[in-house]
This record gives structure tokens, C-alpha cells and sequence, in this order.
């Protein structure tokens, strides 16, 4: 009897054992150290100097030259929808590539951060960095300036866990911002904004521009120009972007980004944004 009881608190002790260990991912401290903001800035642009791309890199001409090519956001826009969002209407040129049809934003969601890590460090069947892309021509030549360029000739593991915990941690879900209704497909589509700001406070808006915008741009929005658009009506013609330039800030401009903007602080901005009488034309 005694035999038993030994065999079966031995059991219990392992069951115990098995049961009470987690499998920690050895890439977790790695991961936890990235900086969503960097992430930011980089899937924007990595060789920018506010990316800290070192500025007299033999490489820096070709980025510069064939800049889409190597862009995040070129490939995945600005949402990580791909081309089945926002860029439903961008088609390709021979100055930059066909749009990815991969929902990025989805993806970042469902894999985890190891998988994202390996993904984005691949070179099998990626443009190697030598490549020629002034023969780029989206018609006849294609296959190869469409690829993903082999991220390991141009960024550091560092900087590539920075960009991995953006896209877990640091995109928005643009479905949360504003309606977009997608008519046709890639790449003659067409897409309508409605509903900046869904559910979001205008006064509480109006607030935040007031305290954080108001300063460079305006009470009303027309103290610059983007794009020759007062903000008011770049925010409504181009939520899909500008949800990402707030938060990471526009690069090549003194426009720093408010890398601890919220969700619901950035719903209330968009709904103050959409009034075209505080916020005019």
C-alpha cells in the first residue's frame, strides 16, 4: 500500500511539474527590448535619418533612387491592408512595385513575434540588394522588383525586432479609426472614407489638437499646407495615412511623432478632424 501512495504522489508531482511550466519563447527579453517607436519610423522609412540609416552608406543613393522598392509601407501601406485596402488604387510604375496582397495587419495579429522575426529575416526568394531596378517595368518585368527585398542586407537584427514589435504592438486597426468601403479590385479600385473618428469624443479632439497640433498647423488646421490640403481635408481624404505620420511623425519635417497616442485619443482627433467647419477645406 505504501508502494502506491509513493507511485501515485510521484505522478501527481509530475503532472504538477508538467502542467505548472510555460514554454517561454528564448527571443521574449529581445522582443520586450525593441521600441515600437523605432518600428514605426522604420516601416516608414529605415534609411531615413530619423531611422538612424547611416547617411554616407554606399548603399543610401540606390535606397534613395528606387525608394518604394524598400519601403514597408510601399508594399504593405500605411493600414497593412495591402492592396486589398487603402492602396486598392495604387497601381505600380516603373518608380515602384505592384502593392502586396498579404493583410500584414492580420498577420502581425495571428503570428507570433518569433515567426514575424524568421519571416522577415528570409533571403531564399527575396530581391537581393544589387539588383537593378531601372529596369523595372511592372508590364513586362516585374517578378523581381515585386519581391521583398532581402531585409538582411539592409537592417540589423535590432532593427528588425523594432519593426516586429510595431507590427504586434504599434499599428492601428484602422477598422476602429474610420468606414472604408473598397469598390473593385487591385489596381483600379477606388475607396471612400466616412465615419472619421467612429465613436470618438470631438471635444476631447479638439483638445488634444489644441494642446499637441494647434502650434505648427493652426487652430483651424490652415496654417500649412500638406499635399497643397489644409489638414483638416488631408485628414479626411487620407486617414489610411495619417493615423500612422501622428503617432511616428512625418518624416523630413520638424513634426515629431506622439508616440503615446492612444486608440481613443486618436478616434477623437480623427472626429474633430472630420467637422469641415472647425477643420475647413
Amino acid at each position: 500500500m505504501k508502494n502506491t501512495n509513493w507511485i501515485f504522489a510521484l505522478a501527481l508531482l509530475g503532472i504538477i511539474t508538467i502542467t505548472g511550466c510555460k514554454k517561454v519563447d528564448p527571443n521574449q527579453e529581445v522582443y520586450d527590448n525593441a521600441s515600437i517607436a523605432k518600428g514605426g519610423i522604420l516601416y516608414d522609412n529605415f534609411f531615413s535619418t530619423e531611422a538612424g540609416y547611416d547617411q554616407n552608406s554606399p548603399n543610401l543613393a540606390k535606397f534613395k533612387a528606387s525608394s518604394d522598392f524598400f519601403r514597408c509601407k510601399q508594399c504593405h501601406a500605411w493600414d497593412g491592408l495591402g492592396n486589398a485596402g487603402s492602396y486598392i488604387n495604387r497601381a505600380p510604375k516603373t518608380s515602384r512595385p505592384n502593392i502586396a496582397s498579404v493583410n500584414l495587419y492580420q498577420v502581425a495579429q495571428t503570428k507570433s513575434f518569433t515567426e514575424l522575426f524568421d519571416a522577415m529575416k528570409k533571403s531564399d526568394g527575396r530581391r537581393d540588394i544589387a539588383y537593378d531596378l531601372t529596369t523595372y517595368n511592372p508590364s513586362t518585368n516585374a517578378a523581381e522588383g515585386d519581391k521583398m527585398p532581402n531585409l538582411t542586407q539592409c537592417l540589423s537584427d535590432s532593427q528588425i525586432w523594432d519593426i516586429v514589435k510595431f507590427l504586434k504592438e504599434g499599428m492601428f486597426d484602422v477598422s476602429q479609426l474610420y468606414d472604408a468601403t473598397y469598390t473593385g479590385v487591385y489596381p483600379s479600385g477606388t475607396v471612400a472614407f466616412t465615419n472619421l473618428g467612429k465613436d470618438g469624443n470631438e471635444s476631447n479632439g479638439n483638445a488634444y489638437f489644441a494642446a499637441n497640433c494647434a502650434a505648427c498647423h493652426g487652430a483651424d488646421g490652415t496654417a500649412m499646407k500638406m499635399e497643397n490640403m489644409s489638414l483638416g481635408k488631408f485628414v479626411r481624404s487620407k486617414p489610411n495615412e495619417v493615423q500612422h505620420k501622428v503617432k511616428y511623425g512625418q518624416l523630413g519635417s520638424a513634426m515629431p511623432g506622439m508616440t503615446t497616442i492612444t486608440l481613443s485619443q486618436m478616434k477623437d482627433l480623427y472626429k474633430a478632424c472630420s467637422n469641415s467647419v472647425a477643420f475647413p477645406d
